[in-house]
C-alpha cells in the first residue's frame, strides 16, 4: 500500500454546501492503491502552508508519503478591494521556494507534485473579490519556472480547467460534484504514474 499526502486550496477541500473539492474523491479512488492523507483545512495562500505544513504532517507518518501532491496560487493572485494580488508574483515564487524546501524535508522520501491553479468563470466573480486568469496564468507560469529546477512534475489542472465551464461549476472558482470528480481522476492519473515508478 502507497501514501499520499494532498496539500491544496478549496478546490482540494471543498467549499461546503455545493463543492465537495477533489480531495475526497482521490481518496476513494485509491482505496486499494494508497492511503491518502490530507490536512483538514484549506490551505490557502503560500505563506499559509509554509506556515501549517509541519503541523499537518503530524496527521500521518510522514517518513512513509511516497507522494505529496501540491497546490497554492488561487488565494495568492486574490484581490481584495481592488488592491493588488495578495501575494507580489516574486514573493509567489520566493513563497514556493521555502514550501518546497519544507515539504522536502517534513516528507522526506516522498516525490512532490505540483498542480496549476484552476482558471475562474470571471463574469461571474465579484469586483471587490476578484481573481484575473492572467494572473493565475502568470502565476502558473512562475511555478514552472522556480519549482522546475528541483525536477518537481507538474499537474497542469489549469489546461483541464478550462474544458470545465459552467456546468461544472458552483460558483466561479470552484466545482460541482461532477468537475471535482474530474479533476479528481486527473489527480489520480499523475499520482498512479508516480507511484508505480
Amino acid at each position: 500500500m502507497k501514501h499520499v499526502f494532498l496539500i491544496g486550496d478549496s478546490i482540494r477541500f471543498g467549499a461546503p454546501p455545493k463543492s465537495p473539492g477533489y480531495g475526497g474523491y482521490v481518496k476513494e479512488m485509491l482505496k486499494d492503491e494508497a492511503e491518502v492523507f490530507a490536512p483538514n483545512d484549506n490551505c490557502r495562500w503560500a505563506q499559509y502552508t509554509l506556515r501549517y505544513a509541519h503541523e499537518w504532517a503530524k496527521e500521518c507518518p510522514a517518513e512513509v508519503i511516497d507522494v505529496v501532491h501540491w497546490n497554492n496560487g488561487l488565494w495568492d493572485v486574490l484581490r481584495l478591494l481592488g488592491d493588488e494580488p495578495l501575494t507580489d508574483i516574486e514573493d509567489y515564487g520566493k513563497m514556493l521556494r521555502r514550501v518546497y524546501a519544507r515539504i522536502h524535508t517534513l516528507f522526506p522520501n516522498a516525490k512532490i507534485v505540483f498542480a496549476l491553479s484552476t482558471a475562474v468563470i470571471e463574469e461571474w466573480g465579484k469586483s471587490t473579490f476578484f481573481r484575473y486568469n492572467r494572473d493565475i496564468e502568470a502565476y502558473n507560469q512562475k511555478a514552472i519556472e522556480v519549482l522546475s529546477e528541483y525536477g518537481v512534475r507538474f499537474n497542469d489542472l489549469y489546461t483541464l480547467s478550462w474544458q470545465l465551464r459552467e456546468n461544472y461549476h458552483s460558483d466561479w472558482v470552484h466545482y460541482n460534484e461532477e468537475g471535482s470528480k474530474i479533476l479528481a481522476e486527473a489527480v489520480v492519473k499523475v499520482l498512479r504514474e508516480e507511484m508505480n515508478q
